[in-house]
């Protein structure tokens, strides 16, 4: 896929948000598309991000659907949100190479915004839908993250 000069800042910038993030660099977690309808964030199947079965956990499952809806939130409200709460639902167990997360927004207004992400299992390069999640981002009085001014 070829990308604009602007969506390959969008995701670069989206990726220096994530790189300062500790937890985010210890699950690995990668922007792959970036732009005020979706988001992509892949993380690596990696056995240190299972529970007892071996199924990816619920936490850096939920983690990578935080880093999603934000990451919309940021794209209808400005760099300055965080999430105000979240719902997820698993749905499968997720297993395999990788965990992609594809955000979108719902709905947003000045202050607010609702934001949507499923999230799939990447297995011998199809996906399987694992998880869903809702989200309320709002604006918030923080400075802007990753670096910019």
């Amino acid at each position: 896929m070829t990308r604009t000069r602007s969506e390959a800042q969008a995701v670069a910038f989206a990726q220096r948000v994530l790189d300062s993030q500790p937890f985010s660099v210890l699950v690995g977690a990668r922007v792959e598309e970036m732009s005020p309808t979706g988001v992509v964030v892949r993380v690596p199947f990696r056995r240190d991000l299972t529970q007892h079965h071996g199924f990816a956990h619920g936490g850096v499952q939920a983690a990578l659907a935080d880093i999603a809806l934000t990451f919309m939130g940021a794209a209808a409200l400005g760099p300055s949100v965080l999430t105000s709460e979240f719902k997820i639902n698993f749905l499968k167990p997720a297993v395999g190479e990788a965990l992609v997360a594809r955000g979108s927004v719902i709905s947003a207004g000045k202050r607010q915004a609702v934001t949507r992400c499923d999230l799939f299992a990447v297995q011998e390069g199809g996906e399987k839908l694992v998880a869903t999640a809702l989200g309320t981002i709002v604006t918030a009085d923080v400075p802007p993250a990753g670096g910019a001014s």
